[in-house]
């Protein structure tokens, strides 16, 4: 025997052990599920029922684990995850009181409104692996079909994770292309059949400062003996194993999304998201492309610094001071392509103190590599909607779309076009003996004159609303990026009239 083999042995046996445990947890939900049949149906299933299911259970040399995620190596449908419905009318109860047996929840998605028709199945069955139940929770009618109607942006999480939700339900990650596109872009969808909403969540986590955050769908679920509706938020674990779900009450969820957006505006800040690439920072290197060749380094001494993981980034000329004023009128996020470490790192530099920038630290390098693969792979990776969630919401009013946030960023085409209108877009300074951008006069003057007349329109809005009596008219409610719009109007004007706005 080889060295290698005798390497391999404990490997091995760790993944027959693997294998079994599967197998004992599938065939003790199937056995369950028979018994509460049996209860349903005395008379049981007939024989060809239960040969019909039994016979599509692979068997435990099907299989495997790649990838950290539950593949079979069986051409064949997993028809024992989805038996037959139970009789119409029967509804199992989560209640914080009563024991509940997870695998006797055998939920179906159906994806017949978000999916191409005939690309692959349209409807998903969930493998229920555990049911946490806390007190104070409500009881809810679990039902055994439920639509998905669309999908939501990942920032819907940073919403629940900022008020604390943990998980209530733990899945199998369905292997099925629209969850993969769902995890892949980290999107919400959204599930529903008027009464219980679950929301299915695609993303990676969440760390104190950078809250990388994932996409979701979502269902209704109803509330016994009321008409609340609850949403189920579903979020893939990071190795796309498991799924977990988060319970909130749809009315607090509108509620928390409102208070995001309400609590920037009683702080007289705007959302501002800063590029961090070729904007802020620029990476140090010889290599082709848009770096800083070790070569010029000794022209900007000042402006050099080193991340954590030896690698050197220019910064650009008064980052700092500009950080420091905007600060006072923002809320900064950062975005980049770069994967969450870097974000991390570059942050670290630019604000050590955690002062400047208290928003959210946005990679989309996830977004970017699954797109690069995907069939359309100049779809933008960047997008508001990863950030804030407020964006999403149509109702008419204050920030309503995406009127608030405003972008500083030196390429438009990663964005999404229905945003272009949002950026603010920068460019290497032209004559430079090292790459900089001027971050001043020019982008604090656009930033100052939207964010002053910002307020001076909300204020009055304001007083407007409160009286709606008054003369009988109404204001529209005041848009960023509709003043951003004025002032670049202005500015062309003056122009072409032979004067110059300030700062341009």
């Amino acid at each position: 025997m080889t060295a290698e083999s005798q390497d391999d042995g404990p490997k091995l046996q760790q993944q027959q052990n693997h294998n079994y445990v599967q197998l004992v947890y599938r065939m003790a939900a199937d056995l369950t599920y028979m018994v509460r049949m049996h209860e349903q149906n005395p008379q049981g299933p007939s024989e060809e029922l239960r040969q019909d299911h039994w016979n599509n259970a692979p068997a435990v040399d099907g299989y495997n684990e790649r990838n950290e995620a539950r593949e079979w190596s069986s051409d064949k449908p997993r028809d024992y995850a989805n038996p037959p419905p139970l009789p119409s009318g029967h509804h199992l109860r989560f209640d914080p009181n009563v024991q509940i047996n997870a695998p006797d929840w055998r939920p179906t998605l159906s994806l017949s409104k978000v999916f191409p028709a005939g690309a692959a199945p349209d409807t998903v069955p969930l493998v229920t692996r555990e049911i946490i139940r806390r007190p104070g929770d409500p009881v809810l009618l679990l039902e055994e079909r439920y639509e998905v109607q669309g999908a939501f942006p990942r920032s819907f999480f940073v919403v629940m994770a900022h008020r604390g939700i943990n998980h209530s339900f733990i899945f199998d990650f369905p292997e099925h292309p629209w969850f993969q596109d769902l995890s892949g872009l980290r999107r919400v969808g959204t599930m529903g059949d008027g009464r219980v909403v679950v929301v299915v969540f695609a993303s990676y986590g969440i760390n104190v400062n950078a809250l990388s955050i994932l996409q979701s769908a979502y269902t209704t679920i109803r509330e016994e003996n009321t008409n609340e509706i609850w949403e189920l938020h579903l979020k893939p674990s990071r190795d796309k194993s498991n799924i977990f779900g988060y319970l909130c009450k749809h009315s607090d969820m509108k509620r928390i999304i409102r208070e995001q957006q309400e609590g920037m505006l009683k702080l007289r800040r705007l959302p501002l998201v800063l590029d961090l690439d070729d904007t802020l920072v620029r990476l140090v290197g010889n290599e082709v492309g848009r770096y800083v060749p070790e070569s010029a380094l000794h022209l900007c001494r000042d402006r050099v610094r080193e991340l954590r993981d030896g690698r050197k980034v220019v910064l650009t000329e008064r980052v700092y001071e500009f950080l420091d004023w905007a600060q006072k009128f923002f809320e900064i996020s950062v975005c980049s392509l770069g994967d969450q470490n870097y974000v991390d790192m570059v942050v670290a530099v630019l604000d050590p103190t955690r002062t400047r920038i208290r928003g959210i630290y946005y990679s989309a390098r996830q977004e970017y590599e699954y797109i690069f693969k995907s069939h359309d792979p100049r779809r933008p990776s960047k997008d508001l909607l990863a950030l804030y969630a407020f964006c999403a919401l149509k109702e008419p009013g204050v920030g309503a779309g995406f009127s608030l946030p405003l972008i500083v960023d030196d390429l438009t085409h990663m964005w999404p076009s229905e945003q272009h209108d949002n950026i603010i877009v920068v460019k290497e300074r032209r004559g430079a003996p090292v790459w900089t951008v001027g971050l001043f006069p020019v982008v604090q003057n656009v930033l100052q004159f939207v964010h002053a007349e910002f307020f001076r329109l909300y204020d009055a809005w304001c007083v407007t609303e409160g009286n709606p009596g008054g003369n009988g008219a109404r204001r529209e409610p005041p848009s960023a990026v509709q003043i951003y719009k004025e002032y670049l109007r202005g500015a062309l004007r003056d122009q072409i009239a032979g004067e110059r706005m300030p700062g341009v």
